[in-house]
C-alpha cells in the first residue's frame, strides 16, 4: 500500500459495514418473505404456482435488473450514501404497500417498486466497502456484508412465522386490524424497519474518499466497461456466468423451500418459518463470515483465483446437498441437506464481490457489479422462481412435484456452474488487478 492511500478509521468502517449488512438483511427479508405466504396469497388473490413464481421473480427482477446499470454508473460518479438511503426507503415503503394489493396485478406492481428500490443496494454497498477497506481486509468486509443475505433469508422465515402469530393476535384483539388478513400485517411489519434504517444511514454514514481512481468519470459511457470485457472476456465472463448459475439455485431455495416442507412434509407455515430460520440462520451467518476469511487465506497462500475456488465449492454443494435435500423422503433428512448446503451457499456472493474487486479497477466496479446484478435478476431470480413454478404446474404435477422441480434446478445449474468456473480459473489468475488499488 502506498502513502497515497489513506483509509478511513477501521472502527468506523466496520460500523458502516454493520449498517450495510442490516440493510442487506432487510432487503432479503422484504424480497423473500412472500415465499412463506404462498398459501394465503394463492387463496385470497386466486393465483397459481406459475403466477406466484412471476411475483417472486420477474415482478421484482424486471426493474431491479434494468435499473442496476444506470444506478451502478451513478454510484461510480456521485455520492453513494444518499442514493442508497433513498433506495432503502422506497423498497421498504413498497413492501408495506404489498399489504394493500387486491389482485395479482396490484401485487405485481408493488413488487416491481420493491425491485426499483433494491437496485441501488448492491452497487452502492460494494463500491462503499471497496473505499472503506484496504485490499487485504476487503474480502472480510464483503464476507461480513454477505451475512446480511443469511440474516435476511433466515429472518424472512423466522420473522414471517412470528409475524403470522402476531398478526393473528392483532386481528383478534384490536378492532383496527380486524378487517385485515394475516399476510397483509406481515408485509407491513416487514417494511417498517427499513424506513427507520434509511434515516439512520443518511444521518450517520459519511461518503468515503474514492481510492485508486485512474481515469475521469465525468462522462457517462459504457465504453470503458466494454473495453474491460474485451480485454478479459473469459475471466469476467466465467466469474459472472458461473456465479449467476449458482444464484439460480439460491433463489430457488429462497422462493420454494418453504413450499417443499409445507406441501411434501406436511408442516404448517409458521412451523416451517421457525424451523428453517432456526437451522439456516446460525449456519448461514457462519458460512458468510467464514467465506471472507477463506478467500483471504487462500489468496495469502498464493491462490490468486481464490474467489473462483469459493464459487466452485458453492456450486458443488448445490449439486450434492441441494439435490439431496429435495428428494429424500423424510423431513429430518431434508433439513440436514438444507443445513449442509447452507454451509456453502454464501461463498458464492462473497466470491462475486471479492472477484470483481480483484480484477476490475475502482472507477468501473459499481458498473460491473450492476451488470452482475442485471444478470442475477433477469436470469437467476426470474429463472430460479419461474422454472420451479412452471415445472410444478406442468411437468411434475403430483403431490411431491415440487421436490423434483427443485432437484432438477439444483443438479442442472450447479453442475453447469462448476464446469464454467473451472474453465475460467486460469484466465482469472492472469487478469488479477493491482491489489493496492
Amino acid at each position: 500500500m502506498t502513502s497515497a492511500h489513506i483509509w478511513p478509521r477501521r472502527n468506523y468502517a466496520w460500523y458502516v459495514v454493520s449498517l450495510l449488512t442490516l440493510a442487506y438483511a432487510l432487503a432479503i427479508l422484504d424480497r423473500v418473505s412472500i415465499s412463506l405466504l404462498i398459501e394465503p396469497l394463492q387463496a385470497d388473490l386466486q393465483i397459481n404456482d406459475t403466477e406466484f413464481g412471476l411475483l417472486q421473480g420477474l415482478a421484482f427482477s424486471l426493474f431491479y435488473s434494468v435499473l442496476g446499470l444506470p444506478l451502478g454508473m451513478w454510484c461510480d460518479r456521485a455520492r453513494r450514501v444518499p442514493l442508497l438511503s433513498l433506495g432503502l426507503f422506497l423498497w421498504s415503503a413498497a413492501t408495506m404497500g404489498c399489504a394493500f394489493a387486491d389482485s395479482f396485478g396490484e401485487l405485481f406492481f408493488a413488487r416491481m417498486l420493491v425491485g426499483v428500490g433494491e437496485a441501488a443496494l448492491v452497487p452502492c454497498a460494494a463500491s462503499l466497502i471497496a473505499d472503506y477497506f484496504d485490499p487485504q481486509t476487503r474480502p472480510k468486509a464483503y464476507g461480513t456484508f454477505v451475512t446480511g443475505s443469511s440474516l435476511g433469508t433466515a429472518a424472512a422465515m423466522a420473522l414471517s412465522g412470528l409475524f403470522l402469530v402476531i398478526a393473528d393476535k392483532l386481528i383478534n384483539g384490536y378492532t383496527l386490524f380486524s378487517e385485515m388478513a394475516e399476510w397483509q400485517i406481515v408485509f407491513i411489519l416487514c417494511g417498517l424497519p427499513g424506513v427507520l434504517l434509511s434515516l439512520i444511514l443518511i444521518c450517520t454514514v459519511k461518503e468515503p474518499k474514492r481510492q485508486g481512481v485512474q481515469q475521469s468519470t465525468a462522462r457517462f459511457s459504457l465504453a470503458p466497461v466494454m473495453e474491460l470485457f474485451r480485454k478479459r472476456p473469459l475471466a469476467l465472463g466465467s466469474l459472472m456466468l458461473g456465479t449467476v448459475l449458482n444464484l439460480v439455485c439460491v433463489y430457488a431455495i429462497i422462493g420454494w423451500f418453504p413450499a417443499l416442507f409445507i406441501r411434501v412434509h406436511g408442516w404448517e407455515a409458521a412451523e416451517t418459518g421457525w424451523i428453517l430460520g432456526a437451522v439456516g440462520m446460525p449456519i448461514s451467518i457462519f458460512a458468510a463470515l467464514n467465506s471472507g476469511w477463506v478467500i483471504s487465506t487462500l489468496f495469502k497462500r498464493g491462490h490468486r483465483d481464490a474467489p473462483m475456488l469459493a464459487a466452485i465449492a458453492a456450486a458443488l454443494s448445490m449439486v450434492v446437498f441441494g439435490t439431496f435435500a429435495c428428494i429424500v423422503p423424510l423431513a429430518s433428512l431434508a433439513l440436514v441437506g438444507y443445513g449442509l448446503n447452507a454451509l456453502f451457499v454464501n461463498w458464492n456472493i462473497s466470491a462475486v464481490y471479492s472477484g470483481i474487486a480483484q480484477i476490475v479497477p475502482n472507477e468501473l466496479r459499481g458498473q460491473v457489479m450492476a451488470l452482475h446484478t442485471i444478470c442475477s435478476g433477469l436470469i437467476a431470480l426470474t429463472a430460479g422462481n419461474f422454472i420451479v413454478g412452471f415445472l410444478s404446474d406442468n411437468v411434475f404435477t403430483g403431490a411431491a412435484g415440487i421436490s423434483w422441480s427443485l432437484a432438477l434446478v439444483f443438479f442442472g445449474c450447479g453442475l453447469a456452474a462448476t464446469v464454467v468456473l473451472l474453465a475460467g480459473r486460469a484466465a482469472f489468475r492472469a487478469a488479477t488487478y493491482d491489489h493496492n488499488a
